[in-house]
């Protein structure tokens, strides 16, 4: 079961350099709302917060996206992070970006199951914190070892590699419809493929990475859509933007 595109808030909303400083507190919910018919539950929505740098690349020198975030982005992201059922994540990102337990439960979408027991999000985790969700297909979790069984629940989608839609649908009958993707590039690029990416969050901060970075571009490809919401803020460009499936 899969749900299409249907929700737009075409709103465009240019913010002045004093309009979100580092010091306020940011209502995101209302900077950021989800559509009724995730907040109901009637329906997922799918939105991927991804951060790049002028020249395009989406990670630092060192690998990962923290390094060319900025303060405002960083508080954006950490507030829809919160104001979400649940935080999607493809395993690669999840390894290279240290990933750990949150108070928002953590989908993990991997086909190969290369978790140890000392992957950072199942070393760390506590009786407190939420169980970690794998989402897999059944010809690897059949192979999921005892202790990653006892750490993690699983997500089935699919037989011998995922399919996201499955994988969407696998999380709504949990009630977990509002669904933060936060990357990496690879999963970005099959939720678009699959037509499963209802919202993108871009963030374009001041820093020039070069050499060969991985580009946001080469994620995306040829997409379509709408911006429908523009701020900025010491020269980070934060935009919401819906893509045009049709």
């Amino acid at each position: 079961m899969f749900w299409a595109n249907s929700w737009h808030d075409p709103v465009m909303q240019q913010v002045e350099e004093s309009g979100i400083g580092e010091n306020l507190d940011l209502d995101i919910p209302s900077m950021y709302p989800w559509p009724a018919s995730a907040t109901s539950h009637e329906r997922p929505w799918v939105r991927c917060n991804m951060v790049m740098s002028l020249d395009g690349a989406i990670a630092g020198p060192d690998g990962r996206s923290a390094s060319i975030g900025s303060p405002v982005d960083k508080k954006v992201f950490a507030g829809v992070r919160r104001d979400s059922d649940v935080i999607l994540v493809g395993a690669g990102t999840a390894r290279e970006e240290g990933y750990r337990p949150s108070v928002v439960p953590i989908a993990i979408v991997s086909n190969r199951l290369t978790f140890t027991t000392v992957t950072p999000i199942f070393e760390q985790a506590t009786a407190q914190s939420p169980r970690t969700l794998i989402i897999s297909h059944e010809q690897a979790i059949a192979d999921a070892p005892d202790w990653l069984r006892s750490a993690a629940s699983f997500i089935p989608s699919g037989k011998s590699s995922v399919d996201l839609k499955l994988a969407i649908a696998g999380l709504h009958a949990r009630g977990l419809d509002r669904i933060h993707c936060e990357g990496g590039p690879v999963l970005l690029t099959a939720l678009i493929q699959a037509k499963a990416l209802d919202e993108l969050l871009l963030t374009v901060t001041p820093v020039l990475v070069g050499g060969s970075a991985t580009l946001l571009s080469s994620a995306i490809g040829n997409l379509p859509g709408q911006f429908t919401q523009i701020l900025t803020q010491d020269g980070t460009i934060l935009m919401r933007f819906i893509p045009d499936y049709s």
